[in-house]
């Protein structure tokens, strides 16, 4: 078995923070697209909403359409 040499260990350590960057800036992305259509059908049918974001990071929110 090969040893990971200081550069490879590098290499690896950084496309791993690249990959989980990607992920959370993903994830962020459609977790706003869903929050803009949730808003967006309850205005259309009459409704006021609610929204709590309990974790930016984690996507993690409550929804609420109250008439």
């Amino acid at each position: 078995m090969s040893k990971i040499n200081g550069k490879n260990g590098l290499l690896i350590v950084m496309s791993i923070l690249l990959l989980a960057f990607v992920l959370v800036i993903t994830s962020s992305y459609f977790n706003t697209k869903q929050i803009d259509s949730l808003s967006t059908q309850c205005s259309e049918n009459g409704g006021n909403t609610e929204l709590e974001i309990h974790s930016a990071l984690f996507a993690s929110y409550s929804f609420e359409c109250k008439r």
